[in-house]
Formats: structure tokens, sequence, C-alpha cells
């Protein structure tokens, strides 16, 4: 058998066995003998599947929602810092500014008031204070604060007692805030800044002190003696951080009266210097925020300041021993003016429409009541009247057995005779309130 006979049989033998459904194994002849034949089988297809595969843009939907969550919590940190950062700037800037120091006093003026308000059951009036010969009476946020030889006593406006000290000062005087007060040692230099219920700041200075004032926001002024100058007076926040500063020459004398204007920022100063041989007064109007001296008011030649009273942004009220004017701040000019003409001034109750004066005028007392702009309204007799007390619409005179109440055109409206002692002070604060002796009262009219 040749080699073409072996072929054919080969052949033959493969197409029988491809007809039986076997797979040959043997390689094929003239390849390399990794390739083999295999029997084809049907290929068996499945039934489409009912969930079918979802589309591109909804997979790219889901994919997005998935990192959604991703971007807002970005988002919030981003936001969050950039919270952090403004706070911190803020806080900067108010520390800078000073506001900072006024938002806390705010704040703890607030609590206070609403601690007072929740005690208001444990009080009422009459009280008794315990002081029969007060020093200083003055009104405190709708209250008083009442300033005795040893004793310093404060009332709330619901005639509670809330607090009280003794300052041990040989020399003790009283300046009023709108919620705070101080009281200094005009004998030594030692000061104490307390709130309605508590003491805040006490504060020993290198100098004496001459004399302090407080402003509505409670803002405090300190004069003191200083060695170079003839006297320093220093600015001090709520918190007690010093503000402004000014060195006074002998030119420009010694602060007797400081009275603030009802921005807080801007104050006037009454000084007293000696200018050619004779005692000379002056006014100046400063403004904490700038350096450079304001306007200046130089008073009539050997008058001298009792009183400064800063009304308005245009109206400050100065008496004086004798004359009272009114002054305009932004130019220092006077605007209004009253000679008192020889008579003595026992009294005086500057307001912002109405005056009243309790002037000695030939031996004996007068009340004389004036409009806002110093023009005469009224001129009566005053007997032994010794103080005067003034509201928007009444004039109170101070009599050794009785209160008597006034209105500006000088027609008597009532007296009260009734009173337990002699009249001390009658003090306009939450409710009008005469002062006899130790005791405090609400005043009202004998048939109420």
């Amino acid at each position: 058998m040749n080699k073409a006979d072996k072929e054919r049989q080969e052949r033959r033998r493969r197409m029988l066995a491809r007809e039986q459904g076997h797979t040959s194994t043997k390689p094929i002849p003239g390849t390399s003998g990794d390739i083999g034949l295999r029997t084809p089988q049907p290929v068996r297809r499945s039934a489409p599947s009912s969930a079918a595969s979802p589309p591109p843009d909804k997979t790219r939907t889901t994919n997005l929602k998935s990192l959604t969550p991703l971007f807002k919590q970005r988002q919030r940190r981003r936001t969050i810092f950039l919270g952090v950062v403004v706070l911190v700037i803020a806080l900067f800037i108010a520390i800078f500014t000073g506001a900072m120091s006024a938002s806390i006093a705010l704040l703890a003026d607030g609590v206070d008031s609403f601690t007072l308000y929740l005690k208001r059951g444990s009080g009422g009036w009459p009280v008794n204070t315990g002081i029969s010969e007060p020093l200083q009476i003055e009104e405190l946020a709708g209250g008083f604060v009442e300033l005795g030889d040893e004793d310093v006593k404060v009332y709330s406006s619901y005639g509670t007692q809330v607090y009280s000290f003794q300052p041990s000062y040989a020399r003790p005087v009283l300046a009023v805030g709108g919620t705070r007060f101080v009281v200094y040692n005009r004998a030594g230099n030692e000061l104490q800044v307390s709130s309605r219920t508590r003491s805040l700041f006490t504060r020993t200075f290198d100098e004496g002190i001459l004399l302090c004032a407080m402003s509505n926001n409670n803002t405090l002024a300190v004069v003191t003696e200083s060695g170079r100058y003839t006297a320093q007076l220093q600015v001090f926040d709520p918190s007690f951080n010093q503000t402004y500063n000014w060195q006074m020459t002998q030119s420009e004398g010694t602060p007797i009266a400081v009275d603030f204007a009802p921005d807080n920022r801007r104050f006037a100063a009454g000084t007293l210097a000696a200018r050619e041989g004779q005692l000379s007064c002056s006014i100046y109007f400063m403004d904490t925020g700038d350096e450079a001296e304001g306007p200046v008011y130089t008073a009539t030649q050997g008058s001298m300041l009792l009183l400064l009273d800063w009304q308005t942004d245009s109206r400050v009220v100065a008496v004086f021993d004798t004359y009272i004017a009114v002054l305009d701040p932004r130019t220092a000019t006077e605007t209004a003016r009253y000679d008192f003409g020889g008579a003595t001034l026992q009294s005086a109750a500057p307001g912002t429409r109405q005056t009243a004066l309790l002037l000695n005028i030939r031996g004996g007392n007068s009340l004389v009541t004036f409009d806002e702009d110093l023009t005469l309204l009224a001129e009566i007799p005053a007997r032994q009247a010794y103080g005067v007390t003034a509201t928007d619409t009444d004039v109170y005179l101070l009599c050794p057995n009785a209160v008597e109440c006034y209105s500006y055109d000088g027609v008597q409206n009532w007296s009260r005779d009734d009173l337990a002692a002699h009249p001390v002070a009658v003090l306009d604060a939450a409710q009008l309130l005469v002062f006899t002796g130790s005791q405090v009262e609400v005043l009202t009219p004998p048939d109420e």
C-alpha cells in the first residue's frame, strides 16, 4: 500500500468518525499538532431576560446620585469653615473697636434686670433704708442708690433692696450712669464701680481722685491730679479699658464738672483756672474719638460753674452762681441766658423744655420757672423752701414740713404736709419718690 492509499484510507476514517459524532484528537497533518478538529455542537440561546440592563444615561444619573451626599458634606464643611473665619474676624474687630466690652456689659445689665424682675414680689413701698442723713441720692435704672457716711444702699424700681456695701472712704462721693454707679474717695485715690447687684471693679490710681462722671452706657470719666500737669482726665469703657487720656495744662485749668453727651462719646468738661489774677471758668466740648481740642466756652469773669447738663445733641445747660446759660456744643456759643441779678441760687432743676430755679431774692426765697429759651414763665414766693425738683410737667418744692407741687405757670396743684418727717429729697424714678429721714415712699397727691 502506497502513500496515496494511506491518505485516502485516513480521510475515509475521519469522515466515518464525523458521522458518528466523535471528535478526533489526532493532529491534522501539516500542522504543528496543537490544532484538532472538534465536532461543532449546537449553540443553545437562552430566552431574552425580562430585566433589561439600564441604559447608559440612567446609569450616569445613579452615579451622580451616589455622589450627591459627598458634595453636600463638602459644601457644609466649606460653609462651617467660612463661618468660623467670619466669626474670628468679627471677634477681633469687636475687641479692637471696643464693641465687645459694651456688648458684654449690656448682656450683664440684661441679666440684672431679669433677676430684679423675678424678685419684684419681695419688695414694695414704703421702705426704710436705715440712712437717716444721706449724703447723696441718685436715680438708678428706675430705682435709686443712696450714699450715707458709711453705707451705700441700692433699691430696685420695685422697692426691693438688691445691694449694699460699706466703702470705708473718708470723703465718699457718688456718680451714676445708666445701670451702674461709682463710689470714689475724694480724699484718696481709690474708686469702686458697681452694678445694681454686685461690685464690678476696684481701682487704685497713682494720684488723688478729684472727680468722676458716668455716661448712660456706663462709660466712666476719672479726673485725677497729675505730677507734670494741672490734672489728668481719663475715660474708661464699661469693661474698664482706657479709651481716652487728656493731660490738662494750667491754661486749660482743673475740671470741676464733667457730663457726657447722649451719644456717650462726647463730653463737656468745665474747668477752673487763674487768668489775669482772677478765677475763670471755661467749658470744653471734647470728643473721645478725636485728640484735637473741641470748641471752648468762656464764662463771665468771676462766675463759678455749679452744674453741667448735656441734654441733646445741640443743647447743654450750664448753671453758674450768677447766671444760667443754654449752650450749643457744636460751636460753644450761648443760645439763651438768664442773669440772676444779684440773687443767690439755692437749688436748680434744669430741663429740656422747662427749667425751675429756687433763688433767694432780697432775703426771701422765690420759685422761678422758664421755658426752653430761658424766657421767664413765673415767679412766686417760696417762703422757707430749701430745694426744688422738676419733671417735664410739674415742679416740687421741698419745705420744712411739706412737699408742694406747682405747674410751670406758678399755680399750686397740691401740698403734702402729712409726711413722717421733713423731706430730704424728691426723686423722679420709675415712680415719684419722697425721702423723709430713712423712709422712702411714693409721692402722691393728698386725695390719692
